[in-house]
């Protein structure tokens, strides 16, 4: 049974991540990962199972007036083993491993400054150590399988800190897969 992406985003937006998401079956197609919300925009991800594999989906939305409107999405596959306990620095060569990013027309046809006609969001994995992640003025808690997402308006990617839990920095990333640690065929030519 498939579900209702923007009923499931505003409910994630309401309650938050459940503390451990539920088991992907027959019966329980899919699972919400991780949430953000940065002033009038946000960003979902969840996992849904499919026919032998199981993707991984991310929801942009737009609050205009009371109600969140959503404004597209995307989607890759993924592990069924991502959805465990997340790997410690080590095996993810690091604190914070950005997996992802997109970006969807904020206003399609309204007259905006450039930076403000886009709502962008990173997907970010992250290790054992990281108990939160500070970007701004925003603390999103690290949920037991590590997956988050960061949302913003705007032309520069924000930057997140990865805290322990005794508050000690661990690692300050840049939110931006143009970053000289992915391999060339992923960066943006331009």
């Amino acid at each position: 049974m498939a579900y209702d992406a923007l009923a499931e985003s505003i409910a994630l937006i309401e309650r938050g991540v459940p503390e451990a998401p539920p088991r992907l079956s027959r019966r329980r197609r899919f699972a919400a990962l991780a949430v953000d919300v940065d002033g009038d925009v946000a960003c979902t991800l969840f996992a849904r199972r499919s026919v032998g594999y199981v993707a991984e989906e991310t929801w942009v939305l737009v609050r205009r007036g009371q109600e969140w409107v959503l404004l597209g999405g995307g989607g890759s596959g993924f592990e069924d083993d991502d959805l465990a306990d997340r790997p410690d620095a080590a095996a993810l060569s690091g604190q914070l491993l950005l997996t992802g990013s997109g970006s969807v027309l904020r206003n399609g046809g309204r007259s905006l400054p450039w930076g403000a006609r886009y709502v962008s969001y990173a997907r970010v994995r992250a290790s054992r150590e990281v108990d939160r992640l500070v970007v701004g003025a925003r603390r999103l808690a690290v949920p037991r399988h590590g997956h988050l997402v960061v949302v913003w308006a705007g032309r520069r990617p924000p930057t997140a800190e990865a805290l322990a839990r005794d508050g000690r920095r661990l690692e300050s990333r840049r939110l931006d897969l143009r970053s000289p640690r992915l391999p060339e065929v992923y960066r943006d030519p331009g």
